[in-house]
């Protein structure tokens, strides 16, 4: 029987910190973060296997020790407080010699993704790259909402389900039916949604989250209410109803290097677009049979693509992005206020490829 009470007493006396009610506490790595801090960037999990994650990438380290020392602790207070629960057969040997782990997550590498992006061999931008896409996609001066449509409608079969947020931090604030259209959602459990467009824009931009849900509220089996109340939600793993696409972002590559390196990189690349900021996102489609082949598909791309530059905590199954057509009018300062643009920035669609070729570059099969 897992002692859940001892498990958070040890997590809290390693990070020197109380866990709030979903498991958010100060990151052990915030002193490495290199983008503004949130409320909600690093959270512990302390059923089945206790580990913390981290939204940035920057922290890996700190967070791999902590999860290291977590599960050592525990482990030894769990068996008694000696941290061996049963005598080795083989009496007084050494342990297993083992390699000196690596990062998780390595590093950007600029001289590596310089030597990727040089394969691409031609001038390219996001106007060529726009005019070439296999579905058809606006001039950036006519895309609105409609081209939020045309995207979702592309890349998700009819009748399924896309949360769209205008709020990252709520549970879903409408959703797209694929083919139907979309619904406004309540922000409670029991209250029928309506029919709606989607928002055109907001504060911060519109998001997406990439993988289909059914659209329902569901327990969360990994977090837990005040008072150890069962946690509802919309947008956890519960609720996916197909493990279909890997997002990359990076905060940290040049766009033209970045872009030039998405078309050279033998991977299923289902759309390009702009975040409405600095960065470019792209969708890998990976039609995974389940979260795990997922995760273990992720974790045989993360060394190559964190070093050119990819975001690394964002290549998670359950994760926002920016939905194209829709228009971002500011960004969150640092110290959490907003500032506004001088004009509000397009979330544009650039590429759009339902059914990308398995194991080809985009520069593979357009001219």
């Amino acid at each position: 029987m897992i002692d859940l009470a001892l498990r958070q007493r040890i997590a809290e006396s390693l990070l020197g910190s109380a866990l709030d009610a979903d498991g958010y506490a100060s990151c052990p790595g915030k002193a490495k973060h290199s983008n503004r801090d949130g409320r909600r960037d690093f959270k512990v999990w302390l059923d089945g296997a206790p580990s913390g994650k981290c939204v940035h990438d920057s922290c890996a380290a700190e967070v791999d020790a902590f999860n290291a020392d977590l599960r050592r602790r525990i482990g030894a207070a769990e068996s008694g407080g000696n941290g061996c629960p049963h005598p080795s057969p083989l009496g007084a040997v050494a342990p297993l010699p083992v390699p000196p782990r690596g990062p998780k997550r390595p590093p950007y590498d600029p001289a590596a993704l310089q030597r990727v992006a040089s394969l691409c061999g031609r001038a390219v931008s996001c106007d060529w790259l726009a005019e070439r896409s296999p579905v058809p996609v606006p001039p950036a001066h006519e895309q609105g909402i409609a081209t939020a449509g045309i995207f979702m409608d592309a890349l998700y079969d009819a009748g399924e389900r896309v949360l769209v947020f205008t709020s990252q931090l709520s549970q879903g604030d409408f959703v797209w039916h694929a083919g139907a259209g979309g619904l406004r959602l309540a922000r409670e459990r029991g209250v029928e949604p309506v029919a709606s467009a989607l928002p055109e824009g907001a504060a911060e931009g519109v998001w997406f989250l990439t993988n289909p849900v059914c659209g329902e509220w569901r327990i969360n089996a990994h977090v837990h209410a005040a008072g150890g109340l069962p946690r509802w939600g919309r947008r956890h793993g519960e609720c996916v109803t197909s493990w279909r696409y890997l997002l990359l972002e990076s905060d940290s590559a040049p766009d033209a290097l970045w872009l030039r390196a998405l078309l050279v990189l033998p991977l299923p690349i289902a759309a390009i677009y702009t975040s409405g900021g600095r960065s470019l996102h792209a969708l890998v489609r990976l039609d995974a049979g389940g979260k795990l082949e997922w995760d273990a598909r992720r974790d045989e791309l993360l060394p190559l693509l964190c070093s050119l530059g990819a975001d690394g905590a964002a290549m998670s199954a359950v994760r926002l992005s920016r939905l194209p057509g829709c228009l971002r009018h500011g960004k969150r300062a640092k110290d959490g206020s907003l500032q506004r643009y001088e004009r509000p920035a397009l979330q544009r669609l650039i590429y759009l490829n339902p059914r990308p070729p398995i194991d080809a570059a985009i520069l593979d099969f357009i001219k």
